[in-house]
Formats: C-alpha cells, structure tokens, sequence
C-alpha cells in the first residue's frame, strides 16, 4: 500500500529487522521437541539467506515485483539443483 512505499528505509536496515524477527521466533520449534544443532551448512545458508534477501530487496526497488521474482527463482532453482547435484550427490 501507499503507507509502506512511503517509507524510505534502507534496504541492509529492512533485511536486520527481517532477520531480527526470524532470529526471535525460530526458536519456537524447541517447544514441539525439535533438538538444539548447529552446522556449519545451517550457518552457511544463514549468510546466503541474508545476503540474498538484502540483494531481493534492491532487486525490487531497482527493477520492479515481477522481473525480481521472476530472476530471483529461477537462479534458486538453478543454485539447488547444481548443489544437489555436485554437493549431496542427488
């Protein structure tokens, strides 16, 4: 709506409270018994995640929703199957 795109925040300041709110909330999963790991892929991924969350949302605001999603999915398809194909031997 006009009331989000009115606000003109930075893109890394958007992706730090996105991150905030997921870092606050993952740990409900321990509440259904799920056990308490680390890995190092599990933190490998967690900088992917951030540093294409904050490419997304330049992606939006310089090309538009469409073309960015459009760009975006088909490079995440493209990245899993090549790292199911070489890394997981899938």
């Amino acid at each position: 709506g006009r009331a989000a795109t009115s606000v003109d925040v930075d893109p890394l300041v958007f992706q730090t409270y996105k991150t905030a709110m997921c870092l606050a909330t993952c740990w409900m999963v321990l509440l259904l018994g799920e056990e308490f790991t680390f890995t190092p892929i599990g933190i490998f991924s967690g900088f992917l995640w951030i540093s294409g969350g904050t490419g997304g949302i330049y992606g939006v605001r310089n090309a538009g929703l469409a073309i960015s999603v459009g760009i975006w999915s088909g490079l995440t398809v493209l990245i899993s199957f090549i790292w199911g194909l070489f890394i997981f031997d899938e």
